[in-house]
């Protein structure tokens, strides 16, 4: 009898023992989860305290987005935990999405030590990526369309924001703009709430209704997500953003803002997949406005004749592609879309970095050949981020183009055809704007006598455009793309097995 009541009392011991280790695993990595979306949250308040001064802000947040880096690589992933009763995980996906943006910030947050973006630039930069990993790590509908709503919000406020000590004010188009861009991302962000809202309460009627209900809600979703994600008709504030704003925000709302959209949409449709499983409807909705903004995007690129409004239309022709690869459904067009979309915000970094140095001012400088000649490293970093909007190999924005044209077969003529145009349209304005930008003539030089032109240029010779830490930035970056784009497997293989995760994908 005393023999049976040790054997269970051993048994329960270890039991508890057991409870007690999950029990506490569970809550170490609610913990470390938890870090990686409170840590920049803090840091940004001491950015906001510290913003005066925009060289110590600028370090502060390398420093910060370099940890942050580093936690989004090394943390455990796939250990699922509770917190506050909403399920967080830090999955496959969150952990390449959050890599990207904390490196792609991490190269415009050392460019502000150069080049004072806005008096909160920075602030504001880890503000969004804090709530970026919010988007990611706590998986639920209503959380990640509230978190995307509050992070739209927060960019706004950048749009009118001044470096520190500025005397210049901002021009009515400036506002305007602000106003235009505050107004749309609020009413998407809107539109996408009340869609996530009915199709978690209408959740069994959406599976037993037909399809009025379903496109209802779908269509709700798809607005907003339009609207944030920049597809034609729904574009209206990207072209103004990109022409009134400096280089740094157009990284900020073109690439992380509108790419963090892309996780919403996935998250909604991973814990409600009939909105657009077997929904012929969606599918045609999606492919329309993917279409409509490859085919108007590239267009826009190749007339227009300003180089901002020209790299709107690429990336709304390339945001276009990725809409395209949504409506497929397919596991190698959803492929496309995540590899695509890490792309996209890799080529707006590049973009905004070349573009910054392309277009700074330095006292005492002059240079008359083409910036290709006079700013190297400047024009490869904005020749790589065009490159890749285009999908040029072998960088690695030609991998996703290739899975996506391997998920159009059997798809039809039309759609074909379509992208084909796209592509040439593309292809076409990227060149003549790369000329424009890199090959054209800088400034023409001033007569003066022989004796002070050469005075002149000893002066000029030595002084730089950029620090060596923004050139080494640059370097490692293309770098890092075209090894991505010649040995693309693992990434390819990993996406692959992510896609497969999704029940609204047509096997």
């Amino acid at each position: 009898m005393a023999t049976g009541w040790r054997e269970r009392r051993n048994r329960y011991q270890i039991l508890f023992k057991q409870l007690g280790t999950v029990r506490t695993n569970t809550v170490t990595h609610a913990m470390i989860y938890l870090l990686l979306i409170l840590f920049p949250l803090a840091a940004a308040v001491g950015a906001f305290v510290l913003r005066r001064d925009s060289t110590l802000t600028g370090w502060l947040g390398v420093a910060v987005l370099a940890s942050e880096l580093w936690l989004a690589l090394s943390v455990p992933i796939n250990q699922p935990a509770q917190l506050l009763d909403l399920s967080i995980n830090y999955n496959e996906l969150g952990r390449l999405f959050l890599a990207t943006f904390s490196l792609s910030s991490l190269a415009l947050a050392l460019l502000t030590t150069l080049v004072p973006q806005g008096e909160n630039f920075v602030a504001i930069l880890l503000l969004i990526v804090g709530l970026s990993a919010a988007i990611l790590i706590v998986q639920e509908p209503f959380v990640a369309a509230v978190v995307l709503l509050l992070a739209s919000l927060a960019g706004s406020l950048q749009l009118v924001d001044q470096p520190a000590g500025s005397a210049v004010l901002l021009r009515p188009q400036t506002l305007g703009m602000a106003l235009k861009y505050t107004l749309l991302v609020a009413l998407g962000g809107v539109l996408l709430l009340i869609g996530v809202v009915l199709a978690t309460a209408f959740s069994t009627q959406l599976a037993r209704s037909g399809p009025t209900l379903t496109n209802a809600v779908f269509g709700l979703l798809l607005v907003g997500f339009g609207i944030r994600f920049g597809l034609i008709p729904f574009h209206w504030w990207l072209p103004d953003v990109l022409d009134e704003t400096p280089p740094a925000a157009m990284f900020l709302h073109v690439g992380m803002l509108t790419i963090l959209a892309l996780p919403v949409l996935l998250v909604v449709l991973q814990t409600q997949p009939q909105l657009l499983a077997g929904n012929a409807t969606g599918h045609h909705l999606i492919l329309g406005l993917g279409g409509l903004s490859v085919l108007g995007g590239s267009a826009q690129a190749l007339l227009t004749l300003q180089a901002r409004r020209a790299i709107a239309g690429l990336a709304i022709a390339n945001l276009g592609l990725l809409a395209i690869g949504m409506a497929l459904s397919t596991i190698a067009g959803i492929g496309a879309v995540l590899l695509g979309a890490l792309n996209h915000v890799f080529s707006m970094a590049l973009i905004a970095l070349g573009l910054t140095l392309l277009e700074r001012d330095v006292p005492g400088r002059r240079e008359q050949a083409g910036a290709l000649r006079e700013r190297s490293l400047a024009a490869l970093a904005f020749l790589v981020g065009i490159l890749l909007l285009l999908g040029v190999p072998p960088l690695s924005g030609f991998t996703p183009r290739l899975l996506l044209i391997h998920a159009m077969q059997g798809q039809g003529v039309l759609v074909g055809s379509l992208v084909a145009a796209a592509l040439v349209l593309s292809s076409l304005a990227g060149a003549r704007l790369i000329a424009r930008m890199l090959l054209q003539p800088r400034d023409m030089p001033t007569i003066r006598s022989l004796f002070s032109d050469d005075l002149d240029r000893l002066g000029m010779v030595a002084v730089p455009y950029a620090p060596w830490g923004v050139r080494i930035l640059i370097v490692l970056l293309a770098s890092f793309s075209l090894g991505l784009g010649l040995w693309p497997q693992p990434v390819v293989m990993e996406l692959d097995d992510i896609a497969r995760a999704f029940p609204f994908l047509s096997r």
